[in-house]
């Protein structure tokens, strides 16, 4: 008796049934020529990391971890927006910017670039200069030791509060597909005379090659820095009614309310929540233009067995349960 078979098949998504384990967050140190200095990480990586040992997963990135609270949220908030959909379930990975007493260096030399203007120097000297390496230290050792160690799809969103916010909106310009996604919770734009202001409005945005989600907040922060709402509202304007940026994927509010410190909390929902109702499922369907030829063998208990392949790709038949069938190699092997 002819026995029909359907092997069903969604691409990186198989399941290996093992012991439950538990979240974890793990240090790891790393030594980095580039800084020269030894920079510690976190990494957590969620429940289902251990469970679905054949599955890859998107990375937060949180600056400003050396806050722990900072990374503690992102951490802890995704399940609760997701409804625990272990389909988005990620890898968050805090980057720290310590105060190194010895070096007398803080995050502002990690944030800030060689700063020109009297004001500005005057503000922050002598913390500033060193973004460059630091955008150096986060693509060349952080990323790459997370991509090594992790199972890691390679689709990242960056979190920045501040001057952390201010940093990632620089990556954006440097090296526009570091990241993908781009949650900046009150960047500062005013400093050196609206410098990233400046060169945020007049960035070629054609070198994003993916879709990206770029979300800002801002809080009342003219109250005590006078110069940052004109450089806010320049930004703001600009990407309001810029019609060009067609992946750009565009988020901001304003939360009048809070301080520069408490708007934390609710930007990072509302991102995040944002994120997985509007952009989340778009970014996830881009498939890569380059393809890979998988062999498929299935054994057979009786050799008259036929065997159909379907799954959620038009080269899977979109479903379509009797469209491929597998090729009799051998009376009980299909292929």
């Amino acid at each position: 008796m002819k026995k029909h078979l359907i092997f069903i098949l969604f691409l990186l998504s198989f399941f290996t049934l093992k012991a439950q384990s538990i979240a974890r967050v793990e240090n790891a140190k790393i030594d980095s020529k580039t800084l020269n200095q030894q920079r510690e990480i976190l990494i957590y990586t969620p429940v289902e990391y251990d469970i679905r040992q054949h599955e890859f997963f998107n990375v937060i990135y949180v600056f400003d971890s050396q806050a722990r609270e900072m990374f503690d949220y992102v951490t802890s908030i995704i399940p609760f927006l997701t409804n625990a959909n272990h389909d988005k379930s990620f890898i968050v990975v805090g980057i720290t910017s310590p105060y190194n007493l010895k070096l007398d260096y803080s995050r502002s030399n990690d944030f800030l670039p060689v700063l020109t203007t009297e004001a500005s120097i005057n503000w922050y000297k002598p913390r500033y200069g060193n973004i460059d390496n630091f955008l150096n230290y986060v693509s060349n050792d952080v990323i790459p030791y997370i991509n090594k160690n992790y199972r890691t799809k390679g689709r990242n969103i960056a979190v920045g509060h501040s001057l952390g916010a201010s940093f990632i909106l620089h990556s954006l310009i440097e090296t526009p597909n570091l990241f993908h996604n781009y949650i900046a919770i009150s960047p500062n734009f005013a400093y050196d005379n609206h410098l990233l202001a400046e060169k945020l409005i007049n960035f070629d945005y054609s070198k994003i090659e993916n879709l990206n989600y770029l979300y800002f907040s801002n809080a009342s922060e003219e109250h005590y820095w006078h110069e940052w709402k004109p450089a806010r509202e320049k930004v703001y304007n600009f990407f309001n009614n810029n019609s060009n940026l067609k992946k750009v994927v565009l988020k901001i509010e304003q939360y009048p309310n809070d301080n520069h410190l408490s708007l934390y909390p609710d930007s990072v929902k509302s991102a995040l929540n944002f994120y997985f109702e509007n952009v989340y499922n778009d970014q996830e369907n881009i498939l890569t233009e380059q393809e890979y030829k998988v062999t498929i063998k299935v054994k057979v208990p009786d050799k008259n067995d036929e065997i159909f392949i379907t799954g959620n790709q038009k080269n899977l038949a979109n479903w379509n349960p009797k469209k491929i069938k597998l090729h009799k190699t051998s009376d009980f092997e299909r292929e």
